[in-house]
């Protein structure tokens, strides 16, 4: 299992599965188990990972899909999908039908005279009726939500594993948690060093200086 603390900025969030599929490559495994921060919740990207057999723990993120402003009107998760007949069931029992698919979503649409005379309008939209947009890679992330659910201890293995260190990492050797040296060969040689810096500090601290030196030599 890898846990991969993700450390690239905002504008490389979806870059998950080169970063994973890199990291099996390099441990040559035929399997590979990633978790990441929410940050990287990508639908695409998940599909991706599964496709080069690299399974993902990420906590889905993704907006409520409410046609709301700042009431809150009723999101995503009460409408009932039927993967059949392909179309959405709304809370009050009446169907949206697809409307159009826009980059591989699909947008959906429940019919005016519908939405008229709908006792729970009010709790679902203030426009003439309600669309609800199912994601181009839907299946991806109910297939992640499940697994989130049922490994919750997943991201508590990765914040037990991975965040304590790399947050000593940044206090103990890069001080103000900014890398010294400039370009990519520079940065790798600093965080090489710094890695070894913070092994040889933990293993000082499990078993001892002296026990440490008698095993090197």
């Amino acid at each position: 299992i890898l846990h991969h603390e993700v450390t690239q900025d905002s504008d490389d969030r979806k870059q998950l599965e080169p970063m994973a599929k890199a990291a099996k490559e390099q441990l040559q495994q035929d399997e590979l188990t990633v978790t990441a921060d929410a940050g990287y919740s990508n639908g695409k990207q998940f599909q991706a990972c599964e496709d080069e057999n690299i399974t993902v723990y990420v906590p889905p993120n993704r907006s409520s899909n409410s046609c709301g402003k700042e009431q809150a009107f009723f999101d995503r998760t009460v409408f009932t999908y039927d993967a059949a007949q392909d179309r959405y069931q709304c809370p009050a029992g009446k169907w949206l039908t697809l409307k159009q698919t826009s980059k591989g979503d699909r947008i959906y649409q429940a019919a005016i005279s519908d939405c008229a005379d709908c006792p729970l309008k009010a709790q679902c939209t203030e426009a003439q009726r309600r669309y609800v947009t199912r994601h181009a890679h839907e299946e991806a992330f109910e297939r992640m939500e499940q697994r989130m659910l049922a490994h919750p201890e997943m991201m508590t293995a990765r914040r037990s594993i991975v965040e304590h260190p790399f947050g000593n990492l940044k206090q103990w050797l890069f001080g103000n948690a900014r890398f010294l040296l400039r370009q990519l060969e520079g940065t790798r040689a600093e965080m090489a060093l710094a890695v070894n810096a913070y092994n040889l500090k933990r293993a000082i601290n499990v078993l001892g200086a002296r026990q440490l030196m008698a095993l090197m030599g």
